[in-house]
């Protein structure tokens, strides 16, 4: 029996982690696929980076001739990433962790046996290799300096765990939590690492420094490609669908995989000779799930530009029919159909599938947001959102899918901030939802992650520049900060407005109490939920299942509100 997409649908799909290295390799001979595949939210036990997915990974090797794959079962307590076989096809290189560590490790194919090779914690690579095979025993690979933690899995629980710890401390009354800063103290380093050229046959580690003399093949490594980030989706012929993403190759070039995150399941493909095998499955429960119609629009620019937007449709969508909508918003936000985007995909895992607003009758407008030069006028970043914005809302109800009269806008990150901004700039909308947003510019320069260390942090400028377009200090030009700050426009916010923010993010919460406070002095309708030991994107499916259930009900309800008669009547 089919039904709407459902936040339990979304908690038990399995993903792919893009930003933790490639998650496919195929053996030297081309016959055999190697892939993990993390646990869904639903199943895992531990919930850490959302980069590296529910944690948990299963190594699986498949023959490309037919048949299931095989588990090559991890110690206890380890999920596996980024798998690369050794040339002679005997070993795999993974990286295994356990959510507070990640080491370098192999896996002998034929007995199943995992070593890990050292206990130093790997650098995590983005969307780049984790390791390069020399040789059949010489692997070369990137480690923190000093095996501390590595930082992008560490940050996000740092501030947490060391709260916990001090507030004992001081509570205690026997053990001073004194930290001191001073305006000589360095500031935290992001990127230190050093190379190891690691023999596994007998164990013997060749430290390589960064700065330093590299034989050839540590600077082959170093200089290693990434893949694209987002992902680019490579289905541009009739064999594999439109939404694959291409992740291996032999090198011959006659046999390629695909990751296809279809309407109805996941699909690893191989393509070869111009056919395509299905090889595996997974998510087949989306068979179940009532899809959402997409479709691109165009709209033109305030200043005249073409563009386009996403729309997403409630499942038995007909011709003729008029929904409330949801915009949702983020600056330099590309809308194509070559970019996978999490919100394009009904089966994409995480906290942001916009197809859980279209199962709830909730119409989706994605408008591209292209960041225009600030030379062209004299106006803030803030102020020249909605020149996006409002034509592609036009453009949705022009087109006859969208009523006028109930259209919310929602965002995260830099997408809560255009929320703010846009609810002070216009009038259009019936509500807004603001997560983790930042809304007053001159204090978001802190970041609890680094609260309990004695570090300082200098990427309060570069984060202006970046975002906001503000190339000073905010005593170098304080207008331009307050006018780019929601907080400080809160008086021309005339619609209700729902906030959400974790306590760890690393933009403070204190950014989101701030805009709550304002808003309630001014008696406005305002609702603001914390969630706690969360960082930026939400974690915990616990916490993700409550996030969204509110966030629709608050929709509903707002809608609801502009049907129902005035008092009296």
């Amino acid at each position: 029996m089919q039904h709407p997409l459902s936040i339990d649908d979304v908690l038990g799909l399995r993903s792919f982690p893009y930003l933790c290295g490639p998650q496919f390799d195929l053996d030297p001979g081309g016959q055999r696929l190697a892939f993990c595949l993390p646990k869904s939210l639903s199943e895992a036990s531990r919930f850490f980076l959302d980069a590296i997915g529910g944690g948990e990974g299963e190594l699986l090797v498949l023959d490309l001739e037919g048949g299931t794959p095989s588990e090559l079962p991890m110690p206890a307590g380890l999920g596996a990433l980024s798998p690369v076989w050794s040339p002679d096809g005997s070993m795999i290189a993974v990286a295994v962790t356990d959510g507070s560590f990640i080491h370098p490790a192999i896996v002998h194919v034929d007995s199943g046996k995992t070593q890990i090779l050292i206990e130093r914690n790997l650098d995590l690579p983005g969307p780049r290799p984790f390791f390069e095979w020399i040789d059949d025993r010489t692997l070369v690979f990137e480690m923190t300096l000093g095996n501390a933690p590595t930082l992008w899995l560490d940050i996000e629980k740092r501030g947490a765990l060391a709260s916990i710890a001090q507030w004992r401390n001081a509570w205690n009354g026997r053990q001073t939590t004194a930290s001191r800063l001073t305006s000589e103290q360095p500031a935290v380093r992001w990127d230190q690492s050093e190379f190891a050229a690691f023999d596994v046959q007998t164990g013997e580690c060749r430290i390589v420094a960064r700065d330093g003399e590299q034989p050839r093949s540590v600077q082959r490594f170093a200089g290693r490609q990434a893949s694209d980030y987002p992902p680019r989706c490579v289905g541009e012929n009739d064999w594999v669908p439109p939404e694959s993403l291409k992740v291996a190759a032999d090198p011959e070039g006659r046999k390629t995989i695909y990751l296809a995150r279809s309407d109805d399941a996941t699909r690893v493909l191989l393509l070869s000779y111009g056919k395509v095998t299905t090889l595996f499955e997974s998510d087949a429960h989306m068979g179940d799930v009532l899809a959402s119609p997409m479709t691109l629009l165009p709209f033109t620019t305030a200043t005249g530009g073409p563009e386009s937007l996403r729309l997403i449709l409630p499942p038995g969508h007909r011709a003729g029919d008029r929904h409330p909508a949801v915009v949702w918003v983020y600056p330099g936000m590309s809308v194509t159909d070559t970019l996978l985007h999490r919100q394009n995909r009904i089966n994409e895992a995480g906290a942001f599938n916009l197809h859980l607003l279209a199962a709830s009758g909730f119409a989706v407008i994605v408008p591209a947001m292209p960041v225009e030069d600030t030379g062209r006028d004299a106006r803030e970043p803030a102020e020249r959102l909605a020149d996006c914005v409002v034509p592609a809302v036009d453009a949705a109800v022009e087109a006859g899918f969208v009523n006028r009269d109930h259209v919310h806008v929602a965002g995260h990150s830099l997408g809560g901030w255009a929320t703010l901004a846009l609810l002070a700039e216009t009038d259009i909308f019936r509500s807004g939802i603001a997560m983790a947003a930042t809304s007053n510019l001159l204090g978001g320069g802190d970041d609890v992650r680094l609260r309990y260390d004695d570090l300082c942090s200098d990427d309060r400028a570069a984060m202006m520049q970046a975002n906001y377009d503000l190339p000073g200090a905010p005593w170098e030009m304080p207008e331009r900060y307050i006018r780019n700050s929601p907080l400080f426009s809160v008086e021309t916010i005339t619609a209700p407005v729902l906030l959400l923010h974790g306590d760890q993010d690393y933009v403070p919460i204190a950014q989101s109490e701030q805009m709550f406070s304002a808003l309630r002095e001014l008696g406005r309708r305002a609702e603001l939920v914390r969630y706690w030991g969360e960082a930026h994107v939400l974690e915990s499916p616990a916490n993700i299942a409550d996030a969204w259930r509110r966030i629709i009900a608050w929709l509903e309800a707002s809608s609801a509100s502009a049907l129902a008669p005035p008092p009296g009547l």
